[in-house]
């Protein structure tokens, strides 16, 4: 009677399996651009402030915000407009008391200025002045700088796989380059004499190769690089030669089929020299 096959369950299996491997991660620095769905290999710090500037978040009117207490709709605040905070560089006046500056979005906040008046709460009496109808608090609408991020503030740990989100966030900080875990080339073979090429045409008895193209599809979603070794007849020499010279170029290696109890399922032998 032929001796029965049993197998381990998937859990089980790979239990077995990581106690006799070593973990073993090579790293290399790529640009930040190009790390998406990358693994840190080294914890990512802050070298610089984030914001790098007192910034508004609204449109409006920079603004002392002592000159608006007490301001209301029934009795408004008047300010002097004396300009424009321009987008992209420093502000070349600074605010006094009872004058403002017309800023942006995203706008540098002008020395003397502690907030900013949001557009809606105004309305100009004339070219160079505005009513000012609710007061506001100093840093109201207003980052400042460090808000976000402070030198030296840890932001990504080892480990972590790299989002969007986190792409834009380190090149804001000038992180244009970061240290990751290389992605493991896996080596996969198909085995059998059945077995052709998708792009063939099947004789009677020939199969077209599926599980190169699985397998391999699941290692890219893994992240991992694929080394398709290509389809090795039922010979044990063969097999041994092209699995031997697959793994020596691969980090790990994926055998398909033959892995059975018939005299045409050699895997495990193979695997054994």
């Amino acid at each position: 009677m032929p001796e029965l096959f049993t197998v381990l369950p998937p859990h089980e299996a790979l239990h077995k399996l990581f106690t006799h491997l070593t973990p073993r991660i090579s790293t290399e620095t790529i640009d930040t651009a190009h790390a998406l769905n990358r693994v840190l290999a080294e914890a990512s710090i802050a070298r610089s402030p984030l914001p790098a500037f007192p910034r508004s978040t609204m449109d409006g009117y920079a603004v002392r915000a002592s000159d608006t207490f007490g301001a209301s709709e029934a009795i408004p605040a008047y300010l002097t407009v004396i300009g424009e905070s321009p987008m992209g560089s420093a502000p070349t006046r600074s605010v006094e008391r009872g004058e403002t500056l017309i800023i942006h979005t995203g706008g540098m906040l002008p020395d003397g200025a502690d907030a900013v008046v949001m557009i809606e709460r105004t309305q100009k009496t004339t070219d160079t002045e505005i009513e000012v109808m609710r007061a506001v608090a100093p840093g109201e609408n207003v980052l400042q700088v460090g808000e976000d991020v402070r030198p030296g503030d840890p932001l990504l740990s080892i480990g972590h796989l790299l989002r969007p989100q986190d792409l834009g966030g380190l090149m804001a900080l000038g992180l244009t380059s970061i240290t990751v875990a290389r992605r493991p080339r896996v080596g996969i073979l198909a085995t059998g004499d059945e077995v052709i090429d998708p792009y063939a045409e099947p004789q009677p008895g020939q199969v077209r190769d599926v599980n190169t193209y699985s397998i391999g599809g699941l290692v890219e979603r893994a992240g991992g690089v694929v080394q398709a070794g290509g389809i090795i007849l039922d010979n044990f020499e063969a097999l041994y030669e092209a699995a031997k010279d697959l793994l020596d170029r691969s980090d790990a290696m994926v055998l398909s089929a033959g892995s059975s109890v018939s005299v045409r399922d050699m895997t495990s032998d193979v695997i054994a020299k």
